[in-house]
């Protein structure tokens, strides 16, 4: 028995037709009860809290986001193959969960809502040295059920695993921006105009060392634009600057800042809530993870790039949100029992008279939206997409889905 899907193969969206067939092979006869195909949507999560002796406490949570069953045929009824019976199922809009909830204890990290809009598929799991072990699942299923009749008792049974990916609210966000700014100062020999051609020597280095309360010095202010949104499988715009700060310097003229090296990192935070497995808890399973992923880097030590006070780093190196097994990338959402959240970190090596100094940039909110924007037929073109610096985040605490949550977070 073969399961065929039309459709295209994914990812799916929220509305998206999955239509197929399910075909029935083989040269022998088969006597059938009943054929139905079941398309489901699940939620699952565990920890396992390794105790003395190796033993082991497993609490899990089990969420049916939605589950639907289409009857494709009745019998019993002898079969002699080949048979093909079609299939037609809509991804819905939202969860249709029924059945009371399994946690104990409401949670602002989690989404309690019964009929929230869904979640994308999502597969992560952390194997800890120290502590739990985490397990998290998002996944949609289309299964078929061949039920034999009372002579050939048994079951047939062939599933499909399909991706779900919700669309974005907005047809095109703007990239949001944070400033960041660290100061630098320089005391070197190097910064005056007539060691910028050639080196000094060992009598010059020796009386800069005897006297370096006199030597010169120069103070720079080193700037960052920073994305605070991102968008899946599109680039990242990354502007870094460098201004001369006359005021605090004692050179007479701007010396040059080069800039050495960018290293662009993505911080994937996983909470997973489950019941507990224990009937004397009052309390719900709450356990976090954290991981970390260079999205971009670049490093430019065999060529002397001088820094401006606006570059726009995005043009000179690769960086944009892969999905890849590596780095398990999807939309911020948070469901019944996982939230997905990130964050972004940018290290940059600057040098100017011949010291080098390491700057990290950090976000802890870094909001990740879907790749895929609701169907429009207004298409605006890319040049009229601006860049908007927002220094000032807010968080909105509402009761909202899962995706209207983040984007307006």
């Amino acid at each position: 028995m073969a399961l065929i899907i039309d459709t295209n193969p994914g990812p799916y969206r929220p509305g998206s037709q999955v239509s197929g067939s399910v075909l029935l092979q083989g040269k022998d006869r088969l006597d059938v009860e009943s054929i139905q195909m079941v398309f489901t949507g699940r939620c699952k999560t565990k920890v396992t809290e390794k105790g003395a002796s190796n033993s082991r406490t497993h609490h899990r949570g089990r969420i049916t986001l939605f589950r639907y069953q289409q009857v494709l045929f009745t019998g019993p009824y002898t079969l002699q193959p080949p048979h093909q019976w079609p299939f037609n199922f809509q991804f819905p809009e939202r969860c249709n969960t029924r059945g009371g909830a399994i946690f104990k204890h409401p949670s602002t990290l989690f989404d309690d809502n019964m009929h929230q809009e869904l979640p994308p598929s999502f597969n992560y799991g952390d194997i800890a040295w120290t502590g739990p072990d985490i397990d998290s699942f998002v996944g949609y299923e289309l299964e078929v059920l061949l039920v034999k009749s009372s002579s050939m008792r048994g079951i047939i049974q062939v599933t499909k695993d399909l991706t779900m990916e919700p669309y974005r609210q907005e047809p095109n966000s703007d990239a949001q921006l944070a400033y960041l700014s660290q100061q630098w100062t320089v005391q070197s020999m190097y910064l005056l105009p007539e060691y910028q051609e050639r080196k000094p020597t060992f009598g010059e280095k020796l009386k800069g060392k005897v006297h370096s309360g006199k030597m010169p010095k120069s103070h720079y202010v080193l700037t960052a634009l920073v994305p605070t949104v991102g968008i899946l499988s599109q680039p990242l715009p990354l502007v870094l600057g460098a201004t001369y700060d006359e005021d605090r310097s004692t050179t007479t003229t701007a010396p040059a800042v080069f800039l050495r090296k960018v290293v662009v990192t993505v911080a994937l935070r996983t909470v997973v809530r489950c019941a507990t497995g224990s009937m004397w808890s009052t309390a719900d399973v709450i356990e976090e993870t954290s991981d970390e992923y260079i999205i971009g880097q670049r490093d430019f030590s065999a060529q002397a790039l001088e820094m401006s006070d606006r570059m726009q780093i995005d043009s000179l190196m690769s960086l944009s949100l892969r999905r890849s097994m590596l780095a398990p990338m999807t939309p911020t959402f948070r469901t019944f029992n996982i939230y997905r959240s990130y964050g972004i970190k940018v290290v940059v090596v600057t040098e100017c008279g011949k010291q080098k100094r390491p700057s990290t940039f950090t976000k802890p909110k870094f909001i990740i939206l879907p790749a895929d924007s609701l169907p429009t037929t207004a298409v605006c073109a890319a040049d009229e997409v601006a860049l908007q610096v927002d220094p000032i985040e807010t968080e909105e605490l509402s009761n909202l889905p899962s995706y209207e949550a983040a984007i307006k977070s």
